[in-house]
């Protein structure tokens, strides 16, 4: 962990956390009916943990550290790199990880492009962040 700038890292998580907020709040429908479920359903399901926050929050993070970690070892730390690197794992591990599961799910080809267009958008944001921001 040492070149790690951590207060990017924490950064970055976090302002993935705020994009997932305004993505899906912007992509509410269309995502609700590919979980085959309403906003009341989830809301009874979740009542008022937290949890679903602290966990994406978490996750958020942990993808960051990740980039942090392999920005560096796959070229020149600059934001462009970090943006490139973001963006080619998210297609290579999480979009098609998604595609394979949604399609044996039968899941519409929006959910997947919902989800897999957040992780992608989200990553190359992060990858931009810890890889641009040096200690």
């Amino acid at each position: 962990m040492a070149g790690i700038n951590h207060f990017a890292v924490w950064v970055a998580g976090i302002v993935h956390f705020m994009l997932g907020a305004a993505w899906y709040t912007a992509f509410s429908r269309p995502w609700l009916d590919g979980v085959g479920k309403t906003e009341e359903q989830l809301r009874a399901a979740q009542g008022s943990s937290p949890l679903s926050y602290i966990v994406s929050v978490a996750a958020g993070v942990i993808v960051a550290y990740a980039l942090a970690y392999l920005i560096p070892r796959v070229g020149t730390q600059t934001a462009a790199s970090g943006v490139r690197t973001g963006v080619a794992l998210a297609l290579a591990l999480i979009a098609t990880t998604l595609a394979m599961n949604y399609g044996f799910e039968s899941r519409p080809l929006a959910f997947w492009l919902i989800n897999a267009g957040y992780m992608t958008a989200g990553m190359a944001i992060m990858g931009a962040i810890v890889g641009g921001w040096k200690k």
